[in-house]
This record gives C-alpha cells, sequence and structure tokens, in this order.
C-alpha cells in the first residue's frame, strides 16, 4: 500500500477573490471618508456651470427620465426632481417604493436624491446620491461625484467598489445657467 501524501490545501480561487473585493470595499469607504472630513474650498467659476436644470434619463430602456435640479446649500450641491416624465414627455406620478424609512412611499417629484457635494476645483466630490429607478437597487445610497464635459454634465456613482460604479449623462433644460443667489434652498 502507498503512504498517502497529504498536500496543503489551498483556498478555493472564488474565496480569495471575494476576499479581494471587500478589502478594496473597506479600503475604498475608509479614503472617501477621510476625504470627506477634508476642509471645502469655494466652488470656482466653472464648478458652478452646474447648477441650473437638467433633463437626465433614467439610464435604462423605459424612456423615462426626470427633470433635476441642481442647487447650492452652504456652499454644497444638492439635486432635486422636478419632476418625471414618460417617453412621450407625459409627466409620471411616480413613487419610492424602495427607499428607506420616511421617504418610503413618497412621491419622487420634489425628493432631494443627490447631497452633500463638495467643490473640489472644477467638479464636485464626495457627495450622496440615492438610485430611484425602479427595482431592486431603488433605495440603494452609493457616493457620487458630478463634472461638465463640455455641454453636458456626467454624474459618476457607485458603491463600495469604484471600479463597478455608473456614469450617467445629463443635458441642461434652458440656455442660462443659473448663479448661486438665484437658486433657492428647499
Amino acid at each position: 500500500m502507498r503512504p498517502h501524501l497529504s498536500r496543503p490545501r489551498s483556498r478555493p480561487r472564488s474565496v480569495t477573490l471575494w476576499a479581494a473585493v471587500l478589502a478594496a470595499c473597506l479600503l475604498g469607504s475608509a479614503g472617501a471618508n477621510a476625504r470627506a472630513d477634508a476642509p471645502t474650498a469655494a466652488p470656482d467659476e466653472q464648478a458652478l456651470a452646474v447648477l441650473g436644470t437638467w433633463h437626465a434619463p433614467a439610464g435604462d430602456d423605459s424612456g423615462r427620465a426626470s427633470i433635476v435640479e441642481l442647487f447650492l446649500r452652504d456652499g454644497q450641491l444638492y439635486g432635486r426632481i422636478l419632476r418625471t416624465v414618460d417617453a412621450q414627455g407625459a409627466e409620471i406620478d411616480a413613487a419610492c417604493k424602495g427607499c428607506p424609512d420616511d421617504l418610503a412611499g413618497q412621491p419622487l417629484k420634489g425628493m432631494t436624491f443627490v447631497r452633500d457635494l463638495k467643490p473640489d476645483g472644477d467638479r464636485w466630490v464626495d457627495g450622496r446620491v440615492m438610485d430611484l429607478r425602479p427595482g431592486w437597487t431603488q433605495g440603494m445610497v452609493g457616493i457620487c461625484e458630478i463634472r461638465m464635459v463640455g455641454d453636458r454634465l456626467e454624474l459618476f456613482g457607485y458603491r463600495g467598489l469604484r471600479a463597478l460604479g455608473e456614469t450617467s449623462t445629463w443635458t441642461r433644460i434652458g440656455d442660462t445657467v443659473a448663479r448661486p443667489e438665484a437658486v433657492a434652498a428647499p
């Protein structure tokens, strides 16, 4: 009879991969928290170009979109939904069924879903965005940043691992850029 040769057992590849993803998520959120404590500088003129009203497509094949207002409050950037429209432009009275706590079942119209963005040169960083698209991700909150790319606005949002984030491109409604003093906070 041959002696049994035992090899050291190695971890399955999937366990190692999940450990790496978990470490990246933990390190990524620690970096975001450290940066959030950094002092905020006054926004420059290019950063203020994001203020105003924007057409934000839903990001799916439904053709729905939201009309969003970006405004300043205490030196930070916020965004609220003015209305939601279907593919033909008719207004929809949508509600947030998957939103947490006091927002559950509330209408999307008037909801502030982008919060606490801080100026960083010509962009806004370290904010929070709530996913309001219907489905299993509705009500989830992630980290976001906003920047202008030509005459369009890009909102980049992610949860945990930045590499798995998603960018939404918005177009301005109207020709004017709102000035901070002209945009009233709710």
